[in-house]
């Protein structure tokens, strides 16, 4: 191991921290004009205010903990043979994410004020995630950069940054799982009171005041407005499978082939082996997604339930949106993945990468195997 540290280059949590401190700019600014335009109150103005500062500390603290947590190259060697020299394949600190927080402060502004922002905003993630592809694709995993920080001492960057990301990720989705909970046990639903609530049945009778009618309670009328649910519970429970194959075949020092012919068929040499996993959860993920705007058509344009309709219809959707949106996230670096495999990108060496986006895919599935049976079953 080298004693040197790469005092000139940030690691990757920094740029993160960079970003989220942007994010916190744009959310606050965006919050404050949206209670200036539409509600007037001077309590979310405050709140909007209050919440971007606390946003922003926390981006801040990712960039100090970045440049303190200061990281050293895996090998050694490398230092011994070419000395201080920069490496091409190495891992560097990186702008893209910071461009990517900007298109998207343009692009939630431009939501509000011109379209012209919001195809700028959209303009510059693109640009983002190009460059994030330029900059990774020759990473050769050699290089692999450690943090020298406690508790993380000795630990890889990246590893730290995307299980950071996931706590934090945590508190995201239990926010949406404790506010619904909370106040779905305060409601009087189809549980509670049997009614002609979706205009099926007149002879139940009319509800009450305080019914609510939730999603679950178009999801689960029939067979066939459940099976989309189900099918994306499998899909995404499956896409888990395949991309530990896809990790375990790559991270292989040597390639044996599978003992059936049909697992031959998919897998003939460790190339595509490695290229057929991504591409099936590739095609698992885009299947979960399009059931899931099938299933929303439906609710919106056969039942008339949107986002405006209830206090349960906008939770409904937002926790289910921003489930989908970590769903195509991972679409897009499955992507670049899938392009590099076909290329033979990926070995033994480099195969943390896929590891990594796989503890971010896990989580999305979990997530969604706790949001199926609250929002849908419940």
């Amino acid at each position: 191991m080298s004693d040197h540290t790469n005092s000139n280059e940030s690691p990757w949590m920094g740029s993160v921290g960079i970003g989220i401190v942007l994010l916190g700019i744009a959310a606050g600014l965006f919050v404050v004009h949206l209670g200036a335009e539409v509600a007037h109150i001077h309590a979310l103005n405050v709140g909007a205010l209050v919440g971007s500062i606390l946003i922003g500390f926390y981006g801040l603290m990712g960039v100090v903990a970045g440049l303190v947590n200061s990281s050293v190259e895996a090998s050694g060697d490398s230092h011994d043979e070419h000395g201080d020299s920069h490496d091409e394949h190495a891992h560097h600190g990186s702008f893209s994410p910071i461009l990517m927080a900007f298109g998207l402060m343009l692009f939630l502004y431009g939501f509000v004020e011109s379209y012209l922002v919001l195809m700028l905003g959209i303009l510059i993630i693109f640009i983002a995630i190009f460059n994030w592809w330029r900059e990774d694709y020759p990473n050769d995993g050699k290089h692999e950069m450690k943090s020298l920080g406690q508790p993380y001492g000795g630990l890889d960057v990246r590893k730290v940054g995307i299980w950071i990301f996931l706590m934090s990720e945590c508190m995201v989705f239990g926010s949406f799982f404790s506010s619904y909970l909370r106040m779905r046990l305060g409601w009087t639903t189809h549980w509670d009171e049997t009614c002609n609530s979706i205009g099926e049945d007149p002879s139940l009778g009319v509800c009450s005041d305080n019914y609510v009618i939730v999603a679950s309670e178009y999801v689960t009328h029939n067979f066939w407005t459940l099976l989309p649910g189900a099918i994306n519970t499998f899909a995404l429970i499956l896409s888990s499978y395949t991309v530990v194959l896809a990790l375990k075949y790559a991270s292989a020092s040597s390639y044996v082939k599978p003992k059936t012919k049909l697992m031959q068929m998919w897998m003939p040499d460790q190339r595509r082996a490695v290229r057929n996993n991504l591409v099936a959860t590739l095609l698992l993920g885009t299947l979960f997604l399009v059931l899931k705007l099938v299933e929303w058509d439906h609710l919106i344009n056969d039942q008339d339930f949107t986002i405006k309709t209830s206090l349960a219809a906008s939770i409904f959707y937002v926790s289910t949106g921003a489930h989908g949106f970590h769903v195509f996230v991972g679409l897009i670096i499955l992507c670049f993945f899938c392009f590099k495999a076909q290329n033979g990108g990926w070995d033994e060496d480099n195969a943390q990468s896929i590891e990594y986006f796989g503890l971010y895919w896990h989580f999305v599935d979990l997530a969604w195997v706790a949001i199926f049976p609250a929002f849908y079953l419940y």
